[in-house]
């Protein structure tokens, strides 16, 4: 069955302002519902789209910030950056985040 969007849970790993690494977490699929009106359709789409959890920095200053953050995330960051040859002293700041996207 085809979905109408999709709800990312991401880690965006920093190096600088610019550069950085994805770890995806979760996804997964959303479906517009059917009995919205066509006259408030373009509305609920964007409400739809529109993030519902806010980014969270859980990395910063060389430091998680709360140890349970570390334990659960931890060894999946250092698989990532170990793959593409990085080290944790380059790394700047991790945030936790959502995305969604229409397919």
């Amino acid at each position: 069955m085809c979905c109408d969007y999709f709800i990312l849970k991401l880690l965006r790993i920093y190096y600088n302002n610019s550069e950085y690494l994805e770890i995806e977490l979760d996804r997964q699929r959303g479906y517009y519902d059917d009995d919205v009106d066509e006259e408030n359709i373009n509305t609920y789409i964007e409400y739809t789209l529109t993030p519902k959890t806010e980014a969270i920095v859980i990395y910063n200053n060389n430091n998680f910030n709360k140890p349970s953050l570390e334990e659960k995330y931890k060894t999946l960051i250092e698989n990532k950056i170990r793959k593409y040859r990085k080290k944790w002293c380059e790394i700047k700041k991790i945030i936790k985040l959502e995305e969604r996207h229409e397919r």
